[in-house]
């Protein structure tokens, strides 16, 4: 593990990995033990504490079922913009699921991430988002 200083893209990977486990329901143990390290490790992971390295970022990506390139995106934004837009997610996220149970959304996101096409995916995101507007 390299002991240079943290960067602004360190943050933006620390936070799109929280982000994204905190989205499919999963905790800070259960990252913790599929990539063979201690929960602390994971908090300061997810805190920007320690840097992740490429082994590390590519067995977490291939558990939380998204490429790389995920954890990049945004990446030549400003940190500020990305931090306020991932609060304003978050605070969407939470009014959200004051309307739903947890159980409910865990069980719905894991039937989603199993459907393996991509154009089926769409289609239920599209239908989805069709029922909710009416």
């Amino acid at each position: 593990m390299s002991k240079s200083k943290v960067n602004n893209i360190d943050k933006l990977v620390s936070k799109k990995l929280r982000m994204r486990r905190v989205f499919l329901g999963l905790s800070q143990q259960d990252l913790a033990t599929e990539i063979n390290v201690s929960i602390q490790q994971v908090q300061k992971y997810e805190k920007a504490i320690n840097r992740i390295s490429s082994g590390r970022l590519y067995a977490m990506a291939s558990f939380l079922k998204v490429p790389i390139s995920y954890f990049f995106d945004q990446s030549n934004a400003s940190i500020k913009e990305i931090e306020n837009k991932l609060a304003k997610e978050e605070d969407a996220v939470k009014e959200d699921l004051e309307q739903v149970s947890e159980a409910e959304v865990i069980k719905l996101i894991k039937m989603y991430i199993a459907v393996n096409n991509d154009k089926v995916r769409k289609k239920i995101t599209e239908l989805i988002k069709e029922i909710a507007d009416e």
